[in-house]
């Protein structure tokens, strides 16, 4: 049976290692501004991205959606199904494209819970290219074109308070 001093030493230690961990993580992640441009790696069509730290997923401004042999709805059925659709940026300018579906899932907002398609898109940023899943979204209305979320800032990325945007 070991004794308390083993125990205690032992435990002191694993903390050590974990906070040195958690603290070289930290340490390596790039602060960013709250607006980042980026590049659809397949389509060569930029836009400005604002940071969403309170977005788990990703979302970009998509149009005419068609599910290739799918319903008109929404269903956890559809995924694997190739999907299409329109980007269109902050500038108007428009691609299409075709991907497969990685996810169909909910969306929870403020004011309502809707479902939305989910793909995996290359995003490129100051010249290294990101896979990062992404719902498919009508933001015609909204401000930000697209909003990169917290699964796009888990690849080493924080969103600093600083007051002027690089954009």
């Amino acid at each position: 049976m070991l004794s308390r001093f083993a125990v205690s030493t032992v435990l002191v230690i694993a903390a050590a290692v974990c906070g040195a961990v958690i603290g070289r993580w930290s340490v390596e992640r790039q602060i960013l501004a709250p607006q980042q441009m980026v590049t659809i790696v397949d389509q060569g069509l930029q836009f400005r991205a604002r940071l969403d730290t309170g977005a788990v997923v990703s979302s970009i401004n998509a149009h005419d959606i068609k599910v290739i042999g799918g319903g008109d709805k929404p269903s956890r059925s559809d995924v694997g199904k190739m999907i299409s659709f329109v980007l269109i940026n902050e500038s108007g300018e428009r691609r299409e494209m075709l991907l497969e579906i990685a996810q169909v899932r909910g969306i929870r907002m403020a004011d309502c819970r809707e479902v939305r398609y989910h793909v995996n898109l290359k995003i490129g940023h100051r010249g290294r290219t990101y896979t990062v899943l992404t719902n498919l979204n009508d933001r015609s209305r909204a401000g930000d074109k697209f909003l990169l979320g917290r699964n796009w800032l888990h690849n080493g990325f924080a969103v600093g308070a600083i007051e002027e945007s690089e954009i």
